[in-house]
């Protein structure tokens, strides 16, 4: 009983300086002076707070690519920050870092239009969320990062509708809403010299509506000379809009006498095929036109020269198809085809020696 008694005291013994020894080992770990590096996001943000004034928020901030001195600099999208401290005072600035630095108008930006350069060491070291006990920020690389604060500023524009030439309207076209607003940076609205933004509507949308009342064509973009999608921190209010016209009414009509039937194939395929057009149907005649007058004229003085033609592809080709309607195309804006569909019969075949595979020669 004693030699066993004796045996416990000593694994107590063991177990009570092993326990010493680790919790020393793990202190003084703790204390240990070492040096880390982080890779760190820089974010610019311009989010408002209850604490910013007016003017903080109604600026905006980008990355800049050279200074006020005319120095050059890549856009700094992360960076590199070496730290030295103990074990847990860099576990602590692990934490708080969240690889992200972020640098917002009003703290760590001025808050005043311009170029400015932003010593990001200073600024970690400066932030009281990045203060602990211990640790030195002993490097960051780049060093500086260079930016542009600039103000908001809002610029409304009357729109105007750009109608395809040859049109005839019963009144002006009118879009909902009238204006547009753009808000954006002054250094981009400085250089616009456009005093209106335009909506352009295409002929193929004016073909599709009824004469003489009253249609809506949707969603038109708005364009303005001088500001496109590159232009940072810009906004058009609306982007689209609705154009509301009334097409005259007052039409002519005319009869075009023979209009040549031309066959379109897909350049991979041509060589390969044979494609007879019916000698009743190589023209389409007697094709009655209605539209505006003057886009009527234009077909009657030769200035505008519409086209026939019947386009073929892989599949028809392969089955041989036995006819199939003719297009007409080219017609002025507003113009239209009141003559019934045209039917262009047609023999395909396959030319001798063509390889259905490749279209190359068979060899015999």
């Amino acid at each position: 009983m004693k030699k066993s008694g004796s045996f416990v005291g000593h694994v107590k013994t063991f177990i009570s300086v092993t326990l010493i020894a680790v919790m020393v080992w793990l202190l003084a770990e703790s204390k240990m002076v070492r040096t880390q590096t982080f890779e760190a996001q820089v974010i610019l943000t311009t989010v408002p707070t209850l604490n910013d004034s007016l003017e903080e928020a109604s600026l905006v901030v980008r990355q800049a690519s050279r200074s006020t001195d005319g120095l050059i600099q890549s856009l700094v999208r992360t960076v590199s920050i070496e730290i030295e401290g103990s074990t847990s005072g860099i576990d602590r600035f692990s934490r708080r870092l969240q690889n992200r630095i972020e640098l917002r108008i009003g703290r760590e930006i001025p808050a005043n239009p311009g170029m400015h350069t932003l010593d990001l060491r200073s600024i970690l070291r400066d932030s009281a969320d990045m203060a602990i006990p211990g640790v030195v920020i002993s490097k960051v690389t780049p060093e500086v990062i260079f930016v542009q604060v600039d103000e908001l500023v809002t610029r409304e524009f009357p729109i105007r509708v750009d109608m395809p030439a040859g049109v005839e309207l019963d009144g002006a076209p009118r879009t909902d809403p009238p204006t547009v607003r753009v808000v954006a940076p002054s250094s981009v609205l400085a250089g616009v010299d456009a005093n209106e933004a335009v909506v352009r509507v295409e002929a193929i949308k004016l073909a599709q509506l009824a004469q003489g009342r009253r249609e809506t064509i949707p969603d038109i973009a708005i364009e303005i000379a001088g500001i496109g999608s590159n232009n940072w921190a810009t906004v058009i209010e609306p982007a689209h809009v609705d154009v509301f016209v009334t097409l005259h009414t007052l039409s002519e009509t005319m009869r075009l006498d023979r209009l040549p039937v031309q066959v379109l194939i897909a350049p991979a395929e041509i060589g390969k095929w044979r494609v007879q057009i019916a000698d009743a149907d190589k023209d389409l005649v007697n094709i009655e036109i209605s539209g505006p007058a003057a886009a009527i004229e234009l077909l009657k003085s030769g200035a505008v020269s519409p086209r026939a033609f019947v386009m073929l592809g892989f599949e028809e080709l392969e089955r041989g198809i036995g006819s199939k309607p003719a297009q007409i195309l080219g017609l002025p804006a507003g113009c239209r085809i009141e003559s019934a569909e045209f039917t262009v019969n047609l023999q395909i075949s396959r030319l001798v020696g063509a390889n259905p595979a490749s279209g190359e020669p068979v060899d015999k």
